[in-house]
């Protein structure tokens, strides 16, 4: 077995270890080792998914206009959904013989900027009333909801399984009647918290399990009628409850602030997850053997893997977003549906023995293809014999060995590296990776990135002032246009959406769907892990609480004894 070995990343140019284990893993999958350090190649991933800048642009097959991910000014070409997912077209007739001369990802992204990509990315045919909607299947009247499996009548969700009734909420399972909420799983009626589950009638908590009727709560088990943790008759927790107006957004930022101030007060736990064994990372629940990974479920001999919210998943690497099957995956995003030995591609379901794919489905045995669906032995869409296929996907291997594709920054892309960023179909601001590595425009272009400049002159001013309080609203607001009061995006009101502001009290928000979700998105832990000494006992302990912020962290033992 090898030894641990120190590589420099090409990009960011830190050292990182490659240990033994990650070399027995990459012999079997037959790549060679990674020379990106494993942020970089997720940031260089997370580029390859882009899901909710949406735009309006003609479809190349019918010329009606359309809302989809690709801006009007992407090289790609774009079908519309149903379209592209039938037998009007071949992708086959695009195919392209393979030119020794040149560099694979030269000739794989003049491929892709030819073969048409869907306007959106959805389970099209399960979609009711849900045309704003992407990465998404089985909705029912949703609005701006992404990344979501199971939905009904709800708005601005991000990474969702089942939800219904609900607004403003990420990373939420099989939960209802939810508002301005991350992590929370099989609750009803929960409110501007995170990290609750199986709880009814909560607001602003956090960490709870099997609670019911909190306010203001941290740490709790199955308890009811808490305020700031502390125990209240049924009648005088209903009293005080009935006591605050959340109507306001001054009356939730005042709110906010107490239990902010009261938090700091109560320990948190060094690892967020349960039921797992031999696990490392943050926000993982139901593995085994997993490490330096981040947010999901039933995990198994996996690492560097990031948002795999439909488990389970197994034996993978440097694998982003879906699951549902997976195993043997390799530096793939947006994958699934018992996908097996994926390497090296973006949104490829049901497919096994694929590499350098975009697009690919029920198929296998491909490579350098793009929207391939059932077929099996291709190379840049062009179909070959069994025989055929073997021979020249080893030559063509060799080559990208001998001879690889250099990019602008002198960065050397041989065979086992991602495709290179400057290729996909969405620019960084405009993908996944903008999301959870949210640099400047200098850094991302200094990155090799690539950047879109929004039209400030696209942008109007509001065309009403919104009244403070929920109760003075009427329903003429759907009409209006809203001007983020953050980054000056238009946003509008929906009707289903000021119902249900008008029903649970709250108020209406000054900010846009987009950086509503940033926001959340920040309350979340850090992928990264850092060493810091127990709070209570002083042991060392591993956790994404980095030493130098105030919150009290403890670990695991000492955390038991003290949840109530």
């Amino acid at each position: 077995m090898n030894s641990a070995e120190t590589k420099n990343c090409q990009n960011c140019k830190k050292d990182f270890v490659i240990e033994p284990d990650d070399f027995a893993f990459y012999e079997k999958m037959k790549v060679p080792a990674p020379t990106f350090c494993p942020e970089c190649r997720l940031k260089r991933r997370l580029n390859w998914q882009g899901y909710r800048i949406l735009y309006k642009r003609k479809c190349d097959f019918t010329g009606d206009m359309l809302i989809t991910t690709h801006h009007p000014s992407s090289p790609h070409k774009m079908y519309r959904q149903d379209i592209w997912w039938s037998d009007k077209w071949d992708p086959k007739d695009y195919g392209k013989d393979y030119d020794f001369s040149r560099s694979f990802f030269e000739q794989y992204y003049e491929l892709l900027k030819t073969v048409p990509l869907p306007s959106l990315y959805t389970a099209h045919a399960t979609m009711v009333d849900s045309d704003y909607c992407n990465a998404a299947s089985y909705l029912k009247n949703c609005y701006l909801c992404f990344r979501i499996t199971g939905g009904e009548d709800s708005a601005y969700l991000n990474t969702i399984v089942d939800g219904k009734n609900s607004f403003d909420c990420s990373f939420l399972n099989h939960s209802e009647l939810c508002y301005d909420s991350i992590r929370i799983n099989k609750s009803y009626s929960v409110f501007y918290s995170e990290n609750c589950e199986e709880c009814q009638n909560v607001w602003f908590s956090r960490d709870l399990s099997g609670c019911s009727s909190c306010l203001g709560c941290i740490n709790l088990r199955n308890k009811q009628y808490c305020i700031f943790n502390e125990q209240y008759s049924k009648e005088d927790y209903r009293k005080i409850f009935e006591s605050f107006d959340f109507g306001t957004i001054k009356s939730v930022n005042d709110f906010k602030a107490k239990v902010k101030e009261f938090m700091k007060t109560q320990p948190r736990k060094a690892f967020s997850g349960r039921k797992n064994f031999d696990v490392s990372g943050e926000y993982i629940s139901n593995s085994k053997n997993v490490h330096d990974s981040y947010l999901f479920n039933n995990g198994e001999d996996l690492k560097f893997c990031q948002f795999l919210k439909d488990g389970p998943a197994a034996k993978c690497y440097d694998f982003s977003f879906f699951g549902d099957g997976a195993e043997w995956v390799y530096e793939c995003t947006w994958t699934g549906l018992g996908s097996n030995n994926n390497k090296f591609g973006s949104w490829n379901y049901s497919a096994h023995d694929i590499e350098y794919c975009f697009g690919c489905h029920n198929s296998g045995n491909l490579f350098g293809c793009v929207g391939v669906r059932k077929g099996e032995y291709c190379i840049l869409n062009k179909q070959y014999t069994k025989e055929e296929y073997f021979d020249l996907v080893e030559r063509i291997k060799k080559q990208m060995q001998e001879a690889p594709y250099i990019d602008a920054l002198g960065r050397k892309y041989f065979y086992g590296e991602m495709l290179p960023p400057e290729m996909s179909p969405w620019i960084y601001n405009e993908s996944t990776a903008f999301e959870w590595f949210p640099l400047t425009k200098e850094q991302v272009i200094k990155e090799g990135f690539l950047w879109r400049d929004s039209d400030s002159k696209e942008y109007v001013e509001a065309t009403v002032k919104v009244l403070e309080h929920i109760k003075d609203i009427n329903d003429e607001l759907v009409k209006e246009i809203l001007k983020c009061e953050l980054c000056g995006r238009n946003y509008k009101i929906i009707k289903m959406e000021l119902d249900f502001y008008k029903k649970m009290n709250i108020p209406i928000p000054l900010k846009c769907p987009l950086c509503r979700d940033y926001a959340r998105i920040a309350q979340l832990n850090s992928m990264k892990i850092f060493d810091r000494k127990c709070a209570k006992c002083g042991g060392a302990i591993k956790t994404s609480y980095a030493p130098d912020i105030p919150e009290i962290v403890y670990c695991e033992s000492c955390y038991q004894q003290e949840v109530v």
